[in-house]
């Protein structure tokens, strides 16, 4: 554990030295430079009190009382500056560093395969990763810090040292006890957060939708309210039980902890009154070594204070990687998908991860080239779950999908899904973009204005796009000045539309009209088979009028396929999908 640790911590440095090998250099300079100022601070005070006390008692020459002042000036207008300059060049540190690895972590979070995400434990690593992003640009800076604390306690205890080598070694000795304790403290508040993060994420979860101007409505309307707060407030009591409990047991490290410095400084004044009460140090000895005695514990707080949060980093970095060097589920192939695509489910039966519970059992079936085919059975019969193993979410347990006779989990995922045009029940729509960012979001390909409009057309969109302020630069969210709310329909409009300009081999529409009506869907459904004549269309959806139209229908009952025809061959033999047409053709009647 702890050379994981240390192999994160050493990752780091050599990313944040890519980030910026002149912040390393100056970050370094400066280290030492304020190791250093503190001490001859102290000293050029303890001389500047020692020069005023013989110009006040014995009548000296007050010349040496003015060089003093002057270089105390001299030191601290440097310090200053030198400071302002630190404070910069680390702000902007802070800012590439946290762009790098934020970057680092979505790029490798879309790596990952959609079966680890619904993995409670892999979600709370996960949670534990992204705090750690917050905190990797201080990881250089701290330790920095800590080289600083080294230098102005190795300074301040090398004069001591001379003076009561005794004094000197208490103090060294005292840094280890605190520090082991304060590491103590890191692992037992990390197994705290690991207990208390599934609530952390209920609660926070629960939370942002009592606060999203989006959900307000729909949670007034069902009287959601009082629930959602109650289950806010049960799951962050939980949390917060867990955490002062943590709390409460570490009081007592903390106590024995703090009480160190003091016992050590008062026994060590005691000591260096009795040797200039005694003759032993003159007055400028005596108030230099009070100095470096209080800098020395200072900084022996400091260094104690510094190795926790670097042993509380070296935690949150090994959190990070536990995650980045995680592989997918699912590893990407090599094998890129060559148009057009024809696809063959052979044999496949499919459990999801910790469960024997077969969902789907011997599947089989071919999409050609230009074929037109839908998917139909009621609730749970594995639709959902079949689509998820076709767009390579998920492999087969058992069986085989092929891609153009190639195994689906070697090809290539960006040119398989550059090949598809899939639009699922839960689309998704970024309200804060336009319109426009929304339909073309993930096209590679230059899309013109006027391709744009025929497609909004074929639709039925451009009738409520044109309407709208800004039209297609019109965002979806009503808390920006530009914003607007769409109907379900028209969000739907928009969201095959954008599947259509895509131009994917095959296109895959999961109850892509359920908010729209019947005269607007068939005339929807007119314009996709005419756009995309071709080439491959998928459907799933509950409305006859729409499966009725495809060539081949498939129809799933409790995870297998029971029926495979036309809409005239499975009428004809008067089993599931018969009954449920006509059971949907009397309730229009």
């Amino acid at each position: 554990m702890k050379s994981k640790s240390l192999r994160s911590m050493w990752w780091v440095i050599k990313l944040q030295l890519k980030t910026s090998k002149l912040y390393f250099a100056w970050n370094a300079f400066y280290s030492i430079y304020d190791g250093v100022d503190s001490v001859l601070l102290i000293y050029i005070g303890a001389k500047f009190i020692s020069s005023v006390t013989d110009v006040a008692i014995k009548g000296s020459n007050p010349r040496e009382v003015y060089k003093w002042l002057i270089l105390s000036l001299i030191l601290q207008i440097l310090s200053l500056l030198l400071r302002n300059m630190q404070r910069i060049f680390e702000k902007r540190f802070q800012q590439t560093m946290e762009l790098t690895v934020n970057q680092l972590m979505i790029n490798k979070i879309y790596d990952l395969s959609q079966e680890q995400f619904e993995n409670e434990v892999f979600n709370t690593k996960l949670a534990l990763a992204r705090d750690s992003v917050l905190s990797m640009w201080r990881i250089f800076s701290e330790i920095s810090f800590a080289t600083s604390s080294v230098i102005r306690f190795i300074g301040s205890i090398g004069a001591i040292v001379v003076v009561a080598p005794v004094i000197g070694l208490v103090i060294i000795i005292t840094v280890i006890p605190v520090s082991l304790l304060k590491m103590k403290q890191n692992r037992a508040y990390e197994s705290a957060y690991k207990k208390s993060e599934p609530y952390d994420r209920v609660a926070y979860r629960s939370r942002w939708m009592l606060i999203d101007p989006s959900s307000m409505s729909e949670i007034r309307l069902m009287n959601g309210f009082k629930y959602l707060l109650n289950t806010w407030r049960t799951n962050l009591k939980k949390s917060q039980d867990i955490t002062f409990a943590t709390d409460k047991k570490m009081i007592k490290i903390d106590l024995f902890t703090d009480i160190f410095e003091p016992l050590v400084a008062f026994v060590a004044n005691l000591y260096f009154l009795r040797l200039l009460i005694a003759g032993g140090i003159g007055l400028d000895r005596f108030i230099f070594v009070r100095g470096l005695l209080d800098q020395a514990g200072n900084s022996a707080t400091s260094i104690a204070t510094s190795f926790e949060r670097l042993h509380e980093m070296s935690i949150n970095l090994r959190n990070f990687n536990e995650v980045y060097e995680t592989p997918p589920a699912i590893p990407n192939g090599k094998m890129r998908a060559q148009r057009p695509l024809s696809i063959e489910f052979k044999n496949v039966s499919f459990a999801y991860p910790g469960t024997d519970v077969l969902v789907l059992e011997d599947i089989s079936f071919v999409i050609v080239p230009g074929s037109k085919l839908a998917l139909v059975g009621e609730n749970g019969a594995g639709k959902s779950t079949l689509l998820k193993l076709l767009l390579r979410q998920y492999l087969p347990t058992k069986g085989q999908i092929t891609i153009n006779g190639i195994d689906i989990k070697d090809i290539e995922q960006e040119s398989y899904y550059a090949a598809l045009s899939n639009l699922s029940q839960d689309f998704l729509i970024v309200s804060h973009l336009t319109i426009k960012d929304n339909l073309l979001m993930g096209i590679s390909d230059d899309v013109s204005d006027k391709e744009v409009s025929e497609i909004t057309d074929m639709v039925g969109a451009s009738s409520f796009i044109h309407k709208l302020p800004h039209k297609l630069d019109q965002r979806l969210d009503t808390s920006f000045d530009d914003g607007t709310v769409l109907s379900g329909g028209q969000m739907q409009r928009l969201g095959v539309a954008r599947a259509l300009l895509c131009g994917g081999d095959i296109m895959i529409l999961d109850e892509p009209t359920s908010a729209i009506d019947a005269k607007a869907e068939y005339m929807i459904f007119n314009n996709i088979y005419k756009a995309h004549a071709h080439k491959t269309t998928l459907i799933v959806s509950h409305r006859f009028s729409t499966v009725r139209r495809a060539e081949k229908i498939i129809v799933m009952e409790d995870g297998k396929i029971t029926e495979y025809g036309s809409h005239e061959e499975l009428l004809k033999h008067g089993k599931l999908y018969k009954e449920m047409f006509e059971a949907q053709a009397e309730g229009y009647k």
